[in-house]
């Protein structure tokens, strides 16, 4: 009885590597001489245009990359191809069957615009992809991630049909990814950290304080993707921290003690985690950016010049939001309702806080951050009927 027990969990285990081996995409394998060769599963129709550059794209990269192995699929005319494509689909978690598309790396890449943008995005991924597993033994969540953020940029760039000035494509870009949905709870604790300042220069030191922290950890995501991808786990434990410092902070708040230098500490630490998980957003506006700055050949002069004005105008909106702020809330209607506010900024960073110490990853939801938001309205407009403090921490001289 025992050896036929034996001999069934032995035959479980072998169908189990089994069906994970046929199932799961082995994205690259390592030959006798430890030479890493990716593998590429290139899903075309006979009917796309695009397809046809795709293919014609990596035929010419084939010769001279033999650390690739490109397998094609045509979908319109091979049922099996369409199945294992939709298997692919599936492991990326989506569900539409857009050509030509490009797997490796556990990454999905959509669309084919030239060789010479989509082309070399391609081989400058593809190159990244080796030389990680190469140095590392292995392909990393931190690589992956990485992968998938350049793919979903690259569709941007690959989908766009016309050809914008240098300015308009800086300045639209710039916004667009300093007003993107997964910015919301950064933009909250901003006005919260306002509200809960009542002197001017208060309010000019911690709003100044959190823009810089931003616009550091926004440039070092873009510019140094991979290894902040690296690092950002290493961070779970110091936000943990930082969630346990902003209730201290909340709870010396309430209690009406003047402890402004921390207040001013806090909004530091604040900018830099919550920017740190924002970009953890799939679609990162950041990237689409640098991908155009790296087709553009331009010389290290201009691509400086570029990436001041982009990281400037990304800052812009928050900038003009705090002279805004520090000018309208004098207004003696928007006095009246300074309590009000201190009640919800106050509860705002309670709630990001217990994100930070829980699971800080959340703070890049745009619904949780919606709710979240709601919640604090509602309970902030309640608690400032009940607690009047006559004296707050931020109120700095």
């Amino acid at each position: 009885m025992w050896t036929v027990f034996r001999l069934s969990l032995v035959f479980l285990i072998i169908s189990a590597s089994v069906w994970a081996s046929s199932s799961s995409p082995r994205w690259y394998t390592q030959e006798a001489d430890k030479k890493i060769i990716l593998n590429v599963e290139l899903f075309l129709s006979s009917t796309c245009n695009h397809c046809h550059k795709a293919d014609a794209f990596f035929r010419e990269i084939e010769g001279s990359t033999p650390w690739l192995h490109v397998t094609r699929y045509i979908i319109d005319k091979d049922k099996s191809a369409l199945v294992r494509f939709n298997q692919l689909l599936n492991d990326q978690q989506m569900s539409d069957f857009a050509v030509p598309s490009v797997f490796f790396c556990n990454s999905r890449w959509v669309g084919f615009a030239t060789d010479e943008t989509t082309g070399k995005d391609l081989l400058f991924a593809l190159n990244y992809c080796k030389e990680q597993i190469e140095q590392k033994g292995e392909l990393t969540p931190a690589n992956v991630s990485v992968l998938r953020r350049w793919a979903n940029a690259n569709l941007f760039d690959s989908g766009m049909t016309e050809n914008p000035t240098v300015v308009k494509y800086i300045t639209v870009i710039a916004l667009m990814d300093a007003y993107n949905p997964c910015a919301l709870f950064c933009l909250g604790g901003f006005f919260a950290l306002l509200f809960m300042q009542d002197s001017r220069k208060g309010q000019i030191i911690a709003g100044s304080l959190f823009i810089l922290a931003l616009g550091v950890v926004h440039f070092i995501q873009q510019v140094y993707t991979s290894t902040f991808f690296e690092l950002l786990p290493w961070l779970r434990w110091p936000a943990a921290l930082v969630g346990l410092f902003t209730f201290y902070m909340a709870g010396q708040y309430y209690r009406k003690r003047s402890v402004s230098h921390l207040f001013f500490l806090l909004a530091l630490l604040l900018a830099l985690m919550l920017q740190a998980y924002q970009q953890t957003c799939l679609m990162n506006w950041s990237f689409i950016f640098q991908q155009w700055l790296y087709n553009q050949h331009l010389s290290n002069e201009k691509i400086g010049l570029y990436q001041l004005a982009f990281q400037s105008m990304y800052l812009v909106p928050l900038i003009l939001t705090l002279i805004l702020y520090v000018i309208l809330i004098k207004i003696k209607y928007l006095e009246k309702l300074k309590q009000r506010l201190n009640s919800i900024g106050l509860l705002y960073i309670m709630a990001v806080g217990l994100f930070l110490i829980i699971y800080p990853w959340a703070l890049s939801n745009l619904i949780l951050s919606l709710f979240v938001i709601l919640c604090v309205l509602i309970a902030g407009l309640f608690l400032s009927k009940f607690n009047r403090p006559s004296q707050n921490i931020g109120a700095a001289e």
